[in-house]
């Protein structure tokens, strides 16, 4: 029992984390460097894959920039975060806070099937669902690339 209660500390400590690393990424770290949002959205990238490139196409889909910016800033944040923290020590024990972040934000992944069909193939295509190790720097960079590129990917309008 005192284990299960240590646990949910765990677990709601690193959600508190990803939240306050999400909004000081993609809210504050922007505007104390004198970024705004229209020039978050500014900057092409080159895309490196075909899901990339599908995950780019469907993204220019979307009219709305309200969301646009969610979704950036999403993961944007998850990217940071991962680049960041340590206390994860798998890959699969970032799903329930990726998803959490997305809940608390109001995203609703159905709302531009496109979109997450595309983002979903790319996902699927860096092998995201196989759980692996993140002990070391390297490993945490690599699954941090993961969200980087599906980043710079939202930031190309």
């Amino acid at each position: 029992m005192l284990k299960n209660k240590i646990n949910n500390l765990k677990y709601g400590i690193a959600t508190s984390f990803v939240l306050s690393s999400f909004l000081f990424s993609s809210l504050l770290l922007p505007n104390f460097y004198g970024i705004n949002s229209s020039e978050a959205t500014a900057a092409p990238i080159a895309a490196d894959s075909v899901e990339i490139s599908n995950v780019i196409k469907a993204f220019s889909e979307i009219e709305s920039k309200e969301d646009k910016l969610v979704i950036y800033k999403l993961f944007a944040g998850s990217a940071e975060y991962l680049k960041n923290c340590k206390s994860l020590q798998a890959t699969q024990q970032f799903d329930p806070i990726l998803g959490r972040v997305q809940t608390s934000y109001g995203w609703d992944r159905e709302k531009y099937p496109d979109f997450t069909d595309a983002v979903s193939k790319y996902l699927v295509s860096v092998d995201y669902n196989t759980p692996k190790p993140l002990t070391t720097d390297s490993q945490r960079l690599e699954f941090a690339n993961i969200f980087e590129k599906l980043s710079e990917a939202t930031r190309n309008e």
